[in-house]
């Protein structure tokens, strides 16, 4: 009898934890973690850990990310960054066999990362003026050996090229050889064994190692990750290549078979291992076959042999040598099947044919790269393929079956545009898509009431999310990739694909997307060459294609009685209006701001036609970099700030704001002016070691914020700042200050330059700050929280603007005024903690801009961010005041209701008989 009690209670507690709602995080939010397009020099399979047989995918993608990526599914374990202060073509990734590191080189730096985890072990920054051109590790004279391997790395620069072992525990460099006899443009590369390092230098069409001539040739290949590194050199037509085994002197030239017509390409690969045999294979192609043919070295003649040739074909072929211990095989895949071989003998161990569905994800296009894996067990072998398709797409086989298959899309996003479908549609479109919306949602009736049902029996959080998403509005984003395509992305949907469209058939190769415009439910991409592309908003489908004569290297849009005009701004700043395609003509009194690439500002008026109104020039030897105006929906619920005490500190609120930066080497400035005259408001300076030139600018309302991040010159620490700049009437509550008096004010009168009070409050912050933004909403009511990106931890934070107050009190507590107001305490240090953090536990890399967007909702602001990741979510800074929250129970108003319903049906026959009764007694 006592147990019952005791199960009684356990019941109610589960019953009670089962009432507990998850957090909205990743929920209402959504990321799309992206790589890039995979090199083939720096794809590769590799095991982690030497005492697992699990291996990981291995690449640096074309945007300089090093992934780890599962093999069975595809998902992305980690992601690093390859940052450099400029861009450069070149990056390099060699693998440890047993200490568990993996090694890239890319720019000026050289990383040793965990291959686990991804965690940065070391990584060494070379000479000045020095990038890094080759990359190779140090094998171990001992094969138990857990050590981590010395890295050897070349670069080369305008002094010449220099060679660099580094320690591979990260204590430093051991030596550099430096290379004064060779120019820095010269290609180089390294190669070593247990008891050598090979540098190689090619100059003028002649290799030499250690200043000593070894063969000409116009193509150079370098075995450097084999146990008998090698060098081979061919040119046109490819008929004999030549060959030297480097610690040898003596030269062998192999002959080619000729099995097709001429030889158009030659690619050389060589098993990599410190128990790799010493084979390699080269793969020939033609204008209609593809060959392969596998050589053999002899460490001790220093010669190299044709052991067999594989049989040539007209299907486009792609090869890879994997080592496994001291064997070494051959994998072959074709469009239709995958072939493997052993590279000792010519004998099939295995053929597999390619699934029907594996075709039409890569391999119908052929695959232009092929990293494998080969395990041989009791039963026979097993062969894991990892094909780069020519499209840029990864898939992995196994046995010819697909297990995955995916495109790294978008691969960076360089412009977009927010649309709405039925907003900036002409009536007809607008009404066809509704149609057309309203039919596909009738469709999906039955799964509607059926889902309406769950949602009612559900817990609360169930329904709050897909109703949310729906109050929210419609989103479009329309991104445009570094590729030449348009992607479509439901911003209101978990940041699903809508439509995809390649625009490279159509425009010319050498130029460049400059600006997205969206009017009448079409798309128009504007070119750098001043042509522009249009294409459908709804389906992504190309319409036309138009030819400019004004290049551009900036658009505005410019307001007029039907769609925007475009103006095309040139390198001096000036704007063009864009009558090459049609008459141009704006509304009167639209005013642009423009830079020049000398650093001058101008202020255009825009209309019928453009004139220039004003003209500033940056002081102290700085030039513009940068110009910030208000976003276009800032609304402004009032146009004053009410205090604990009632009386009103009216806000400098004005349309025509815009906030100039100019930067030098050693300082910039802040210009808030006014737009229409040029005249300058206010203006201020910092001086420093600054480790960016620019900071980080957005203006709303009556207040602007930047922020920037300099270095002490003594102690090189590093501080962000983020400062806060409030713009109001008068510093007197109540008072107009000169507007006061004036019953007129017009933009162009000598009072529309009246100075604001301006109050500044700066706080320091943990790590720098980039490419800030503030939320929007339809009215302005809500509180604006302002957003930035986590330049070292890769994550998105919303900032509350109540901390942000430059009103807080200093060096003091607030009076019972100030509290009723909000106002609290000033702390100079601005902690960032986790429920700021919009992003989460994700890391979104490469952001290049933060985009808000007012919703349905005037407690819901959409925040979506672009750049090489894509992330987008919700917020509601003042709280989900108009919408009912996790905590509504339904189950219980639906009993209240029956039980009303029930009470009243209940009572109502003795209410109308005491009536009746009431009536015969009068």
């Amino acid at each position: 009898m006592r147990l019952q009690p005791a199960v009684w209670l356990l019941t109610v507690l589960l019953h009670t934890t089962s009432a507990i709602f998850s957090d909205d995080a990743f929920v209402v939010d959504y990321h799309h973690a992206l790589v890039g397009t995979p090199q083939s020099h720096a794809t590769l399979f590799h095991k982690p850990q030497s005492s697992s047989n699990a291996s990981l995918i291995y690449t640096i993608s074309d945007k300089h990310v090093l992934a780890a990526i599962n093999p069975k599914d595809g998902t992305v374990l980690w992601r690093q960054v390859l940052e450099s202060e400029s861009k450069h073509e070149h990056s390099y990734l060699a693998v440890g066999e047993r200490d568990g590191q993996i090694v890239s080189g890319y720019g000026t730096t050289v990383s040793s990362w965990d291959a686990l985890d991804g965690k940065l072990r070391w990584q060494y920054d070379v000479e000045a003026g020095s990038v890094v051109k080759g990359l190779q590790l140090v094998p171990s004279a001992d094969s138990i050996n857990t050590d981590a391997q010395d890295v050897v790395a070349v670069a080369g620069g305008e002094s010449g090229p220099s060679v660099v072992r580094l320690a591979g525990d990260g204590s430093g460099r051991r030596w550099i050889h430096q290379d004064s006899s060779s120019k820095g443009d010269s290609e180089v590369t390294v190669a070593a064994t247990t008891g050598s390092i090979f540098y190689i230098v090619k100059s003028k069409g002649i290799l030499t190692i250690d200043s000593d001539s070894l063969v000409g040739g116009a193509q150079l290949v370098a075995g450097s990750c084999t146990g008998a590194p090698f060098v081979v050199s061919a040119e046109k037509p490819y008929k004999t290549i030549r060959f030297n085994l480097l610690g040898s002197s003596k030269q062998t030239s192999l002959t080619l078979e000729d099995k097709a017509g001429e030889i158009l390409s030659l690619k050389v690969l060589t098993p990599c291992g410190e128990q790799a045999p010493p084979h390699f294979l080269i793969h020939a192609q033609t204008g209609t076959k593809q060959w392969a043919e596998i050589y053999h070295i002899d460490g001790k003649t220093g010669e190299a042999k044709r052991a067999y040739s594989l049989p040539a074909t007209a299907e486009s072929s792609a090869f890879a040598l994997q080592s496994s211990g001291s064997d070494a095989y051959v994998v072959r895949t074709t469009d239709t099947e995958i072939t493997l071989y052993s590279s000792s003998s010519h004998g099939e161990l295995g053929r597999w044919k390619r699934q029907i569905a594996t075709l039409s994800a890569s391999s119908s296009i052929g695959p232009e790269f092929v990293a494998a894996e080969v395990v041989s067990g009791a039963k026979g072998y097993a062969v894991r393929v990892a094909e780069i398709g020519k499209d840029g797409s990864l898939s992995l086989l196994r046995n010819g079956e697909l297990q995955w298959s995916w495109i790294d899309a978008p691969s960076q996003s360089a412009l977009i545009d927010e649309l709405e479908t039925e907003a900036f549609a002409s009536p007809v479109t607008a009404y066809t898509h509704r149609l057309r919306r309203h039919f596909q949602d009738l469709q999906s009736l039955p799964q509607f009431v059926t889902g309406l049902v769950k949602n009612l029996i559900a817990a609360p959080t169930a329904g709050v999310t897909d109703a949310r998403r729906r109050l929210v509005g419609e989103r479009t984003v329309v991104l445009a990739t570094t590729k030449n395509e348009l992607i479509a992305v439901d911003a209101s949907s978990a940041g699903s694909v809508t439509w995809q469209t390649d625009l490279k058939p159509h425009i010319p190769a050498s130029v460049g997307f400059v600006h997205l415009a969206a009017s009448d439910g079409k798309i128009t991409v504007y070119l750098s060459d001043g042509s522009l592309a249009v294409v459908d908003a709804a389906t992504g489908v190309f319409i036309e294609f138009l030819q400019g004569t004004v290049p551009a290297s900036r658009i505005v849009e410019v307001p007029s009685s039907g769609a925007p005009v475009i103006a095309k701004v040139d390198a001096n700043g000036k704007p063009h209006l864009a009558s090459d395609f049609a008459p141009a003509v704006g509304t009167e009194g639209n005013i642009v701001v423009t830079l020049s690439e000398a650093g001058s500002a101008f202020g255009w008026t825009v209309g019928k036609d453009v004139r220039r109104t004003w003209t500033l020039q940056a002081r102290n030897g700085e030039k513009f970099v940068s110009a910030v105006s208000r976003p276009h929906k800032d609304a402004v619920a009032s146009i004053g700030k009410v205090l604990g005490d009632r009386s009103v500190l009216y806000k400098y609120v004005s349309p025509n704001l815009a906030v100039l930066t100019s930067a030098s080497a050693t300082t910039f400035s802040l210009y808030l002016i006014d737009a229409v005259t040029g005249s300058t408001l206010y203006t201020t300076s910092h001086s420093g070691g600054f480790n960016r030139a620019s900071p980080s600018v957005v203006l709303s309302e009556n207040w602007f914020a930047y922020s920037f991040s300099s270095q002490d010159p003594d102690t090189l620490a590093l501080n962000t700042q983020l400062i806060i700049a409030e713009l109001y009437e008068s510093a007197n509550p109540n008072d107009r200050g000169a507007l006061a008096a004036q019953t007129n004010y017009s933009s162009y009168s000598p009072s529309a330059g009246t100075l604001p009070h301006v109050i500044t409050q700066s706080f320091t912050v943990s790590e720098p700050l980039t490419h800030l933004a503030v939320t929007q909403t339809s009215q302005g009511i809500t509180t604006r929280q302002l957003l930035a990106v986590l330049a070292n931890s890769n994550g998105i934070a919303s900032i509350p603007r109540e901390i942000l107050n430059a009103r807080r009190p200093v060096d003091r507590d607030p009076t019972n005024n100030e509290k009723e107001e909000g106002l609290f305490r000033y702390n100079p240090i601005l902690e960032l903690e986790p429920r700021n953090l919009l992003s989460h536990s994700r890391e979104v890399l490469g952001v290049k801009e933060i985009i808000t967007s007012d919703s349905l909702l005037e407690s819901t602001s959409l925040v979506f961010a672009y750049g090489h990741d894509v992330f987008g979510t919700s917020v509601t800074p003042s709280g989900a005041f108009d919408i009912l929250g996790k905590g509504f129970n339904r189950i219980q108003l639906l009993l209240t209701i029956v039980a009303l319903f029930g009470g009243v049906s209940l009572v109502r026959p003795l209410v109308t008989k005491k009536k009746v009764e009431a009536g015969w007694k009068a």
